[in-house]
């Protein structure tokens, strides 16, 4: 089954050709910390099951973007999304989220940076790496 309708697909393939170089994604399954279930349409959800085959076809709408799937038997936040060298998105991508990883494969697929110069010189000014965890919600 299908999860991008044609019109979605095309959509997204066009905002695809916008990669520049080639952008690894990896998606991490395993069992969840906390199980959950979610019956949507009628039908449970699978996350790991529904990630996989959305990123297959995100794939196959760009030879830029390149899928890996590995899984673990330890428990943790999953389905786990890594985009190029270090963007990591957990959970489902539907609905607004889809939007934001899509956009995070472009600006990983970009040759130059679209931050400032201002933003740049004063992120050479850290002196250790720093993570950052931004929450995307609708509301």
């Amino acid at each position: 089954m299908r999860l991008l309708g044609e019109r979605d697909a095309a959509a997204v393939r066009d905002v695809l050709d916008g990669v520049e170089q080639d952008v690894a994604v990896t998606l991490e399954l395993g069992p969840e910390e906390t199980p959950v279930t979610v019956i949507a349409g009628g039908r449970e959800i699978d996350f790991g099951a529904e990630a996989r085959a959305l990123l297959e076809e995100i794939a196959a709408l760009s030879d830029r973007v390149s899928l890996r799937v590995t899984e673990t038997t330890e428990r943790g936040r999953w389905p786990k999304i890594t985009v190029g060298d270090g963007l990591v998105y957990h959970g489902l991508p539907w609905g607004y989220e889809l939007s934001t990883l899509i956009g995070a494969i472009v600006e990983a697929g970009k040759t130059e940076s679209t931050l400032s110069q201002a933003s740049r010189a004063a992120l050479a000014t850290l002196e250790h790496d720093v993570a950052l965890e931004v929450y995307v919600t609708p509301t």
